[in-house]
């Protein structure tokens, strides 16, 4: 997502500065060097779980700058930001196979005692993202053969992070009305205010299940 909010803005001022093919080949030997880097850093992981996953899917972008030196048509560089959406689409819609998501994957990293009750929350989730990266990847596809270039390079900035804030910002919100699970940032003492758990069966559920696992865990309670 970094590279797709940043790229359309740093490609432009490259093009100008350096012409489409040399700007290309720097976009390749950089995407190629990051590619390198995951894939090492899968093979080190101690299961191997997710070695070799959307590898090759990952690597698609990079076809696009590989055109773009062979051809010197900028056009092609200007697709990388879709590309790049279409794959992070291609990988949410990936991880919903065998009943998880990468949503819920990465839940459970940053909260490993998450329960397993916020399943099909993060399904949905994962899902609506996807549907977003396409919505995006098929807008910063027009838009990379419809308009000049330095109007490019900002739309399709503005097409990336706009909509990504707001939807995350939506996510967050709908998330803590349906668990209405909170920490003890001062959104989240407003939210409880607002929407206390006591008041849904889902918001019982997450406070008892953080009270019982409180307990079990020798911690004091919430």
């Amino acid at each position: 997502m970094l590279v797709a909010v940043s790229f359309p803005l740093l490609a432009a001022r490259a093009v100008e500065a350096f012409g489409p093919r040399v700007a290309s080949a720097a976009v390749l030997v950089l995407g190629l060097a990051s590619l390198a880097l995951s894939r090492r850093a899968e093979r080190a992981e101690p299961t191997g779980a997710t070695s070799g996953r959307g590898a090759w899917l990952r690597a698609l972008p990079l076809a696009l700058p590989t055109l773009a030196v062979a051809s010197g048509d900028e056009r092609f560089l200007r697709l990388v930001p879709a590309a790049i959406e279409a794959v992070l689409c291609g990988l949410f819609l990936a991880s919903l196979r065998g009943g998880s998501s990468i949503l819920q994957q990465a839940a459970l990293l940053l909260e490993p005692y998450a329960p397993d009750f916020i399943g099909g929350y993060c399904r949905k989730a994962t899902a609506a993202f996807a549907l977003l990266f396409a919505a995006q990847a098929t807008a910063l596809a027009v838009v990379a053969f419809a308009t000049p270039g330095a109007d490019w390079a900002m739309t399709s900035s503005l097409l990336v992070w706009l909509p990504t804030l707001a939807f995350t910002a939506l996510e967050f919100l709908l998330r803590k009305a349906w668990f209405r699970h909170y920490g003890g940032a001062p959104w989240d003492r407003l939210l409880r205010a607002l929407l206390p758990p006591e008041h849904t069966a889902r918001g019982r559920r997450s406070l008892d299940y953080i009270r019982r696992k409180r307990a079990e865990l020798g911690m004091p309670p919430p």
